[in-house]
């Protein structure tokens, strides 16, 4: 399986995360810094999960993950070494409970995926593939804020495949993120098509 920082598995690093015995609360800063070496796909799996899994939201997700989604994914896309937040963004908590939660709902499926996960079609993410990749996940970030019911679940599988990609450097994941982020466009563009010939 897959060792994304210090011999863990992702979904190891990902529960360390939610340990209450470090407070209540992890700000945005903590959660990167405790993502190890690996923290670009790690960090982007991690914002982007929470509106992947179909379960009820955290108030107010769309912001607190949403927009250091696209700050990181754009860092990615200008080859910046290590994501970084700004210090008011950085410094924005949620509970570790509520992580918890979405975690107990999206780890089965990602231990799946994890398993699946192996170096091959390297090529895709090459530093030139991943500044690419950093592109499309900006654009699926945005996309996943837009204010469209139901909306923001495709974008987020999008992310969250081109996540596993960078962290397992695997180009067959690049592929099947790329498939859903065209799926995800269509599915914008039909709902946004609907309601604007619906009012």
């Amino acid at each position: 399986m897959t060792q994304p920082a210090h011999g863990e598995t992702i979904a190891a690093v990902l529960r360390r995360l939610t340990d209450p015995a470090k407070g209540e609360r992890i700000t945005l800063d903590e959660a990167i810094e405790t993502l190890g070496d690996r923290a670009y796909g790690l960090a982007m799996l991690l914002l982007a999960l929470p509106m992947a899994v179909p379960i009820s939201a955290i108030p107010g997700i769309s912001t607190v993950f949403g927009i250091p989604l696209i700050l990181i994914a754009v860092q990615l896309m200008m080859g910046s070494p290590t994501p970084w937040l700004p210090r008011w963004l950085g410094f924005k908590s949620f509970a570790r409970a509520d992580l918890a939660r979405i975690l107990e709902k999206a780890l089965p499926w990602l231990e799946r995926g994890e398993r699946l996960i192996h170096p091959r079609l390297t090529f895709l993410v090459s530093a030139a593939a991943e500044r690419c990749i950093g592109a499309v996940c900006a654009f699926m970030a945005f996309l996943m804020a837009l204010p469209i019911v139901l909306g923001n679940q495709p974008p987020a599988v999008a992310i969250s495949l081109f996540s596993l990609a960078l962290i397992g450097g695997d180009g067959l994941f690049v592929i099947l993120g790329l498939i859903a982020a065209v799926l995800s466009v269509a599915l914008v563009t039909d709902r946004k098509s609907t309601r604007l010939n619906s009012s």
